[in-house]
């Protein structure tokens, strides 16, 4: 026979929930008017539900009408309790709530069997392009199927097809020629083919100098990539950094003038490098006159066919360079005269020009000298450019 539910038994341990919740409510702040009407309803209605439907039935509607109300509970508690009692409301969520959600957590975040491998690339679809000589480790990496990145040192790699590339197992490819080839690589049953491109470079070909005029347009960095065959490489995967941004600017290998100054561009390429440095000229009316500090200056030339004009060069030492209007534009014929000697570089170190680009490294004794600028009558109408002093001392 089953035991009443108004036994002296469960009496207590009612009294007891009864008193516990309570206790609870007000801790955290609610009304104790509102709490006594609440819990004093919920109680009857599970003696209720006790005797017609059973004591499981009836526990298992109050921990329904628990739950159910336990938003209105909180609310109420944040609006009419003080400080501890928020406090206190906070901790009790931060109890119940914890274990769930380290639970839900560590589901989450739980790494799954390996589902894919893919090639860390900007741009996967191009394939992957070497340009240096020495081996290198294939790009290759194992993710679940919610896209955890895996451990990958079990992946294995062949060659498959086309150019006869030399790769380890363990995907350590070497490139000393020139060629195209598909790499496969392969964790358990799951397998992904990359294209490899090997394009090793030898040498980083560029100017000594990159000069500009204040205010003169964009242009792309004068430097190209020669391969072990001894022809350019126009594929190429590197970096290209400026050391001084407030002289000038860098977007990809395309180089913007922005304050008159010096600074350099370093170009890494695979295993090679090239050094750049970039002036910004002020443009001035003459070469007469100039403060120390005006060390990258240069005069505008215009000049008809026929025309020639001079003029005096400052007392030192400084490279003397024709910059063009457009360039690619050949130089006019520029020679000097006076207490000045002047040669191909500065004796120390070899330097790059582009073609039918006029640079001389020059020393002025004292007695002065002048150079002068002469078009002749065939060619370009009009000659228009900069002749720029890069004055060292």
């Amino acid at each position: 026979m089953t035991k009443p539910v108004n036994t002296p038994t469960f009496e207590m341990a009612r009294r007891s929930r009864e008193t516990s919740t309570e206790r609870f409510l007000c801790a955290i702040g609610i009304d104790s008017d509102l709490i006594e009407a609440a819990v004093g309803d919920l109680t009857e209605e599970f003696a209720d539900r006790a005797e017609r439907d059973g004591a499981r039935a009836a526990r298992v509607w109050y921990a329904r009408e628990v739950v159910r109300s336990m938003p209105h509970v909180i609310l109420t508690a944040l609006r009419q309790g003080g400080p501890r009692a928020r406090i206190r409301l906070v901790a009790c969520l931060a109890t119940v709530l914890l274990p769930f959600v380290l639970t839900a957590a560590m589901v989450v975040l739980r790494d799954g069997p390996p589902f894919r491998l893919a090639a860390s690339l900007a741009n996967a679809s191009e394939g992957l392009v070497v340009n240096t000589m020495r081996p290198i480790q294939l790009p290759i990496q194992a993710f679940d199927r919610r896209g955890h990145l895996l451990e990958s040192r079990d992946v294995r790699y062949r060659w498959t097809s086309g150019a006869p590339i030399a790769i380890s197992p363990d995907g350590v490819v070497s490139c000393t020629q020139r060629g195209d080839a598909v790499v496969t690589a392969s964790l358990g049953t799951i397998t992904t083919n990359l294209d490899l491109r090997c394009r090793p470079v030898t040498e980083v070909r560029a100017s000594s100098w990159v000069d500009f005029m204040a205010g003169d347009p964009a242009r792309d960095l004068p430097f190209v990539a020669i391969g072990v065959d001894g022809l350019p490489v126009t594929q190429l995967r590197g970096t290209a950094r400026i050391t001084d941004s407030s002289v000038a600017t860098l977007a990809g290998t395309t180089i913007r003038p922005r304050a008159i100054g010096q600074t350099t561009v370093v170009v890494d390429v695979g295993d090679r490098k090239a050094l750049m440095s970039v002036i910004v000229h002020e443009q001035v009316a003459s070469f007469v006159g100039l403060r120390p500090d005006q060390r990258f200056v240069a005069v505008p030339i215009r000049v008809a066919q026929g025309d020639t004009v001079h003029w005096a060069l400052p007392q030192g030492v400084f490279w003397l360079k024709y910059l063009p209007r457009n360039p690619g534009d050949a130089p006019p014929t520029i020679t000097v005269a006076g207490a000045i000697s002047c040669s191909k570089g500065d004796g120390l170190h070899a330097f790059h020009t582009l073609l039918d680009v006029y640079v001389v490294y020059c020393l002025v004794h004292p007695g002065g000298a002048t150079v002068e600028v002469a078009h002749g009558r065939f060619g370009a109408p009009i000659v228009e450019g900069s002749l720029a002093l890069q004055r060292l001392r």
